[in-house]
This record gives C-alpha cells, sequence and structure tokens, in this order.
C-alpha cells in the first residue's frame, strides 16, 4: 500500500512538472466528457418529452378495446362489460383510467368542411389520463351536456369561436348517418396544428346520444406510473380474456416512437465510441512522449531497484491523474450546463413545430442521471487507464544502460 501511495505521489508531481502540457491534455478530455454527458441528458429529455407526447396527448398508458378491434372508426366496436374492465383496473391500484367513444364525423360551418375524428370522453377522468384539458385557450374544457370543443387550427380555418354553432356528420350505431348542431364551447391549442386541426372532443353522454348509442364504451385509455407497461397489460390480461378484450399498451400503439428511441440510442453508442477513441489516442501520445522525454530519469529508477512493474504502475498512474482531473472539471462544467438546460431548455419551435413527438412542447430540456454521470466518469477514467498502458509498457522494458545513456 505504501509503494502505492508512493508511485500515485510521484505520478502527481509528473504530471505538475509540465503543467501546460498536462492542462491542454485535461482540457481536451474533459471537453469530450462534457460534450457526452449533455448529449446523454438533452438525449434523455428528448426521449421523455416523446413518451409524454405519445401518452398524455391521447394514447394513454395503454388501451383497452373488444377484441378484434381495428383502427377502423366507421362502425362503433363496443367494449363488451366496461364495469369489468373498470373493476379489474381497480383492483391493480389503477385509478387514472378514461371512458371514451370514439368515431369519424364530418364538421361543416360556413359553407367549409372537413373530416376530424369525434371523441366523447368523461369530463372528471379524462384530465388524468391526457393533457388537452391543460390546453384550453378559450371558452372551457368539455363538461357534461355541453357543446364540443375544437383544435385552434380547426376553429381559425372555419371562423368559429366559443358561443358560435358547427354541424356535425357522422354515423350511429345501425350505421345510419346522424347530424346535429352543437356549440362551440372552447378551442384548445397543442404543440401539434396536424392533431388540432383533426380532433375534436365532447362529453361521452353528449356524442352517446348523438351516435344513439346510450351506454356504449369504445375505448378505456389508462394512464399509469408503472414503469414495465407490458406487466401491467399481462397482470390486466388476467382478468380480461383475449377472446373478448384487446390491450394495447403505447408501445404497441406507436412502436415508431420505440424505433426512433432505440436509433437514438444507437448513435449515442456510437458517438460515445469515437470520442473515446479520440480520448485514448490523445492520453496514449501524451504518455508516450512523457516516456521518451524521461528515458534517462526511468533508466536511473530502474538502476536504483525500481521494478518494472513499479515503473509500469508510475506511468499508468500519471494517466489516471490526468483522466480523474478531466473527470472532475468536465463533470462539474457539465452539471452546471444540464441544470441551466434542465430549467430553460433549448427551443426547438423552428424544427419541431409540425413533429408529432413534441405535441406537448417544442422546448427540449436536458434530464441529468444519476447512472449515466457515473457511467461517463468511469469510461473516462477506464479510457485514461487504457490509453496509458502502450507507453508504460515501453517504459517498463527500458534496459537501464541504454536508457541512461540515452540523448
Amino acid at each position: 500500500m505504501k509503494t502505492f501511495l508512493l508511485f500515485s505521489h510521484i505520478a502527481f508531481r509528473n504530471v505538475r512538472r509540465n503543467a501546460r502540457r498536462s492542462l491542454f491534455t485535461i482540457l481536451a478530455i474533459a471537453f469530450g466528457l462534457f460534450c457526452l454527458i449533455i448529449f446523454q441528458a438533452l438525449k434523455v429529455g428528448l426521449h421523455r418529452e416523446m413518451v409524454i407526447s405519445t401518452v398524455q396527448l391521447d394514447a394513454g398508458t395503454l388501451q383497452i378495446h373488444a377484441a378484434g378491434y381495428e383502427v377502423n372508426l366507421a362502425a362503433l366496436k363496443q367494449v363488451p362489460d366496461p364495469g369489468k374492465v373498470i373493476s379489474a383496473l381497480r383492483m391493480l391500484g389503477e385509478t387514472r383510467f378514461s371512458r371514451r367513444v370514439k368515431t369519424s364525423g364530418l364538421i361543416l360551418s360556413g359553407g367549409k368542411s372537413a373530416s376530424l375524428l369525434l371523441s366523447g370522453v368523461d369530463p372528471d377522468a379524462e384530465p388524468g389520463v391526457t393533457f388537452i384539458s391543460g390546453k384550453v385557450v378559450k371558452g372551457w374544457y368539455v363538461s357534461r351536456n355541453s357543446g364540443i370543443l375544437l383544435g385552434e387550427e380547426l376553429a381559425k380555418s372555419f371562423g368559429v369561436q366559443p358561443g358560435d354553432e358547427v354541424t356535425l356528420m357522422s354515423q350511429d350505431m345501425a350505421g345510419l348517418p346522424v347530424t346535429g348542431r352543437f356549440p362551440v364551447t372552447g378551442i384548445y391549442r397543442t404543440e401539434l396544428a396536424a392533431f388540432d386541426r383533426s380532433h375534436a372532443f365532447m362529453s361521452i353522454g353528449l356524442l352517446q346520444e348523438f351516435l344513439h348509442a346510450d351506454g356504449v364504451v369504445t375505448e378505456i385509455a389508462l394512464r399509469s406510473d408503472s414503469r414495465d407497461e407490458t406487466a401491467l397489460a399481462d397482470s390486466l390480461g388476467r382478468s380480461l380474456p383475449g377472446k373478448d378484450y384487446q390491450i394495447r399498451t403505447w408501445k404497441e400503439i406507436a412502436p415508431d416512437v420505440i424505433q426512433l428511441i432505440g436509433l437514438n440510442d444507437a448513435t449515442m453508442q456510437l458517438l460515445i465510441l469515437i470520442v473515446f477513441a479520440i480520448i485514448a489516442m490523445g492520453i496514449t501520445n501524451t504518455m508516450t512522449m512523457v516516456v521518451f522525454e524521461r528515458f534517462r530519469e526511468l533508466g536511473i529508477i530502474s538502476a536504483i531497484g525500481t521494478t518494472p512493474s513499479g515503473i509500469l504502475t508510475m506511468v499508468v498512474m500519471e494517466s489516471f491523474c490526468l483522466g480523474a482531473a478531466a473527470s472532475l472539471l468536465g463533470s462539474a462544467a457539465a452539471v452546471a450546463a444540464c441544470a441551466y438546460l434542465g430549467r430553460y431548455g433549448i427551443d426547438l419551435t423552428t424544427f419541431t413545430s409540425a413533429n408529432q413527438y413534441f405535441a406537448n412542447s417544442h422546448v427540449l430540456k436536458a434530464h441529468l442521471l444519476a447512472k449515466d454521470l457515473i457511467a461517463a466518469n468511469a469510461v473516462t477514467l477506464i479510457t485514461a487507464v487504457i490509453g496509458g498502458i502502450y507507453p508504460a509498457w515501453k517504459a517498463s522494458r527500458l534496459k537501464p544502460v541504454d536508457a541512461i545513456a540515452h540523448i
């Protein structure tokens, strides 16, 4: 232990001997570490925003439909015994779920028309599943036996405001056309204009009445804090047989999100590999120069009895000291930057205004995880040590006579 501490002390003094070169090496490594921590934190923030936009815009954590349900809303397919589904959810400790009726329709006003998705929702339960209730910019959110909530883009194109009336056309349970006039009670705005143009909401009771579908529920959406949606779906499936019910997690509803997250992870791993390869080459280059500059010194140390393993340890410790200093500097700067970006973020409105993964916000905020910070520092130190092994090995194989005579 004493020998190790002695070599550590010598290594630290050797780093200080050429302060300028050591400083440049430390700064280069620290900058690489800083960039990786920031990129990782922004990537985590991006993925969180993508999941929030997917889950809380409409999909929920999982959705329950009747068996054989397809995304074909021309015909209503009723969930059998919704009360059984609700009981099963409550038995699992889940409380944030909402009954829905969804159907396609046509909206008409002032000589204009547009197709849209009509969603009948439970005014009390739906805010616990989606964030639409918090996006109302005019009027008010869906309430029982009131009118219709339109997206801002759709309302603008029709020139309607809260208090105006619009005509809706759709098909009832028997497949017969139905028409009705409804007052616009509110206007909402998400960060996804395409969604606002094609989705309208009203109370589930009002839509059931309009479609002559008393008591009909076509979908039950759940928002859960469970980190394992698949396990939750499996648990729910034990109470709801597959012959009667279809249970899908948000990952099945939006597989493109999972694929994009996987692509981002793979890209990040490639970036990490490239950056740390550069760091390793920088360390190797620096320590090789150190060894060649100190041939005579290393020869004298060897001549007075220092073993090859001792010389190897001393040189590797110098590499470790450079990596440790860089880790402290890079981590401190990255944590400060992540704190700033976590609070204020980066406004990406210009690039994401039509992106379905940014329906909640266009501001990308950093989210630094402790495990990512620890992993980045660990890899930096390991890379520094690996980068110093070859020069250290060369130094340990020096013959004292040749090294002392080296000019």
